[in-house]
């Protein structure tokens, strides 16, 4: 999911800046396109997709939850967009690997920069 949304901001951040190359727009274009049909038939997460590009602070918790909804988190197509928007936009920390994470069987997840992140496992 971190992933996901840390393409999604960075596509938000390339295009406002517009120091990014088309190659990073076009990949962001893709990527929100891909997202949108997966949204398909759900307005709600339709507008969230679409104002996130205006307020991603504002609108992220809303995406967070359609996306986790829909399973775009786990679309191989999705996730690979994600990866390709990361790579451009921030070259260095793709080619040192920093966006590739295998977690298939992991629990308690978290995928990014300064996270913090408290779990308790077990039944006890």
């Amino acid at each position: 999911m971190s992933l996901l949304l840390a393409a999604l901001a960075a596509g938000v951040g390339a295009g406002v800046q517009d120091v990014a190359g088309s190659a990073v727009r076009d990949a962001y274009a893709k990527l929100r396109e891909v997202l949108r049909r997966r949204f398909a038939g759900r307005p709600a997460a339709e507008e969230a997709l679409a104002e996130h590009e205006k307020d991603p602070k504002a609108y992220e918790p809303l995406l967070r939850r359609y996306v986790a909804e829909t399973g775009a988190d786990r679309d191989a197509e999705v996730l690979e967009l994600a990866e390709r928007v990361l790579a451009l936009a921030d070259s260095a920390g793709s080619a040192a690997g920093k966006y590739r994470v295998d977690a298939a069987h992991a629990q308690g997840v978290q995928v990014g920069d300064r996270n913090e992140q408290i779990n308790t496992f077990g039944a006890g």
